[in-house]
């Protein structure tokens, strides 16, 4: 027979069974409804747009096609530059829009399959629809996303064992001009560079090949250029040449790809001849592309907090589980971590969510905001002073989803939560009129991040000073910069001087740890000094559950006018 468990141990137990049980029960509720056959206030229509690429081509278009229209109301339509087709094409266009309108939608929006914005296809496609539809949409192009670097990613990855040895070879398709080679080379150097970032490659360069609709002197110019530097590339290092386009494919034995084979002959290269499709992330891309231009009807929230072990987890989802009976949530504990947020996404997605937030549960607003905007792809760029990232090292890997994702949080000095730190004062407090209370906080290594940590907790030691009744003596604050040794010491040496000062006159300390959950070490830190010490943090408590839904709410209601209610109204209707 095991340990009889306690009640707090109960208490989590059941929590965790009735969100199991509420997740199954709502999931039949959670298939996707954006189709024709349940078009509710469905608000768009999505005419897909494609290079005609030859047989094999097309059918891997077709295959992310279908699969994309088993959720969405949507035509496909490939584009060809061959002139004699002109008539076909804009026949075909309309009646993808004739079909598209039938279905009563009120806007379509076009989803070009290129990677550039500069693809000739794009631009013929444009010319070809100009005349035809004036409440036309275009949706971005694939290199505008993190999805597409991912993609390339996956593909250098299969080739190379050890990058920081090797030289990325990206191999680029298209162009019938010089204007648009150079805007397709930036674009590709632009992934490049993110790629090489993730993998450490040594070196990364382009290879840009010309349509054969280029007159003809770019044509052999170009592409002579190209072989150039796909040969030399590799006399320098070994080279992973990949592929990344769109170009022709007709047959096994008929496919551009096919001629870049031939001229590796020789070269010390790897190259399987893998291009963009077939690969997961061009159904989720279009997904994306497609789920940024309908009623976010279908939301989730993925609740991000530090976390530790169990006895500091419990607190946090004590204060969670009363929204999950209003809210679709998940939990990811973890510093922005790729892994747990995307566990998290996925099964948020798997229960129909089309649009996300992910709740950092953080002390201020800048912790972690950078390191989080990365991972979901909504900047560019790993922030220089992230967390736990050295010198060298390589960016982290961010997480694949169809949804629109968006972040919020950090507590900062909402008063809800300074409302939380009075009361813990207070808890401790026998003397007000000489007592001195003292919020001790994390802290950061950035500057920047410290000097918005400090300014909020001076606006919680504000609203204690002007709330509490009666009035304690004073009201300090500090932070311990936890994480950063040579930064530590000092902030400490000055948190113990000021509660050292405070025993002037009869004073007394009392310290609290303005922290999500837990005592932190501050003990430890302070050991020696008489003081009078509240390590439960701020979870839980009904003002962090009551945060957390406030900020849903604001999420929510940023997202469209349209939401009356949002998903609080959608659970309440399921359960009538």
């Amino acid at each position: 027979m095991g340990p009889t468990p306690t009640k707090a141990t109960m208490k989590i137990h059941w929590a965790q069974t009735a969100l199991l049980f509420l997740l199954v029960w709502i999931a039949p509720a959670c298939v996707s409804d954006t189709a024709l056959d349940d078009r509710g206030d469905f608000r768009s229509a999505f005419l897909i747009v494609g290079p005609d690429r030859g047989f094999q081509g097309n059918r891997e278009i077709k295959e992310a096609y279908n699969a994309f229209a088993k959720d969405y109301w949507a035509r496909l339509v490939f584009i060809s530059l061959a002139e004699e087709y002109e008539d076909a094409m804009r026949n075909k266009l309309e009646e993808a829009l004739k079909e598209l309108r039938a279905g009563g939608s009120g806007s379509i929006v076009v989803i070009p399959l290129v990677l550039s914005e500069s693809d000739p296809y794009l631009k013929k496609a444009k010319g070809l629809l100009a005349s035809m539809e004036e409440r036309l949409q275009f949706a971005p192009v694939m290199v505008r996303d993190h999805l597409a670097a991912q993609i390339l990613e996956d593909r250098a990855r299969a080739l190379s064992k050890v990058p920081a040895n090797d030289q990325l070879v990206v191999v680029g398709y298209g162009a019938t001009n010089t204007e648009e080679a150079a805007t397709m080379r930036r674009e590709l150097e632009k992934l490049a560079t993110e790629v090489r970032r993730r993998l450490l490659f040594k070196e990364a360069t382009i290879a840009l090949f010309f349509h054969p609709a280029a007159p003809e002197g770019v044509l052999q110019e170009g592409n002579q250029r190209a072989e150039k530097t796909i040969r030399a590339a590799g006399s320098r290092h070994y080279a992973m040449v990949v592929p990344f386009h769109l170009g022709p494919k007709h047959t096994g034995s008929m496919q551009f790809s096919r001629r870049v084979e031939d001229m590796l002959s020789g070269v010390r290269a790897s190259y399987d001849g893998h291009e963009i499709l077939p690969h997961p992330n061009v159904l989720l891309w279009l997904k994306k592309m497609a789920n940024q231009r309908i009623a976010p009807r279908k939301m989730g929230v993925v609740i991000m907090p530090h976390g530790a072990g169990e006895y500091l987890n419990e607190p946090i989802l004590n204060a969670v589980e009363p929204l999950v009976s209003r809210y679709n949530i998940e939990v990811a504990f973890g510093m922005a971590d790729t892994e747990m947020l995307q566990e998290a996404i996925d099964r948020l997605q798997d229960r129909g969510s089309t649009h996300i937030l992910v709740l950092r549960l953080y002390a201020t607003s800048l912790s972690l905001r950078d390191e989080t905007e990365y991972v979901l792809g909504l900047r560019e760029s790993w922030p220089l002073h992230g967390h736990a990232h050295g010198s060298g090292a390589a960016d982290p890997p961010r997480v694949r989803a169809s949804a629109v994702l968006a972040t919020a949080g950090g507590l900062d000095a909402d008063p809800l939560i300074s409302e939380v730190l009075l009361q813990r004062a207070a808890e401790v407090s026998v003397a007000p009129e000489s007592e001195t209370v003292i919020l001790l906080a994390h802290g950061s290594g950035s500057e920047d991040v410290e000097g918005h940590w400090l300014q909020q907790l001076a606006a919680q030691a504000d609203f204690i000073r002007a709330k509490a009744r009666p009035a304690f003596r004073a009201i300090e604050y500090a932070t311990v910069r936890e994480d950063w040794p040579g930064k530590r010491e000092q902030a400490i040496e000055k948190v113990r001087k000021m509660i050292a000062g405070t025993a002037s006159n009869g004073g007394r300390a009392l310290v609290i740890a303005a922290r999500l959950a837990g005592p932190g070490p501050y003990q430890q830190f302070l050991n020696g000094l008489r003081y009078s010490f509240n390590g439960k943090g701020i979870a839980p408590h009904p003002n962090l559950t009551r945060w957390m839904e406030q900020e849903i709410k604001r999420w929510i209601a940023g997202l469209t006018p349209s939401i009356k209610g949002g998903i609080t109204e959608g659970r309440r209707k399921q359960s009538e």
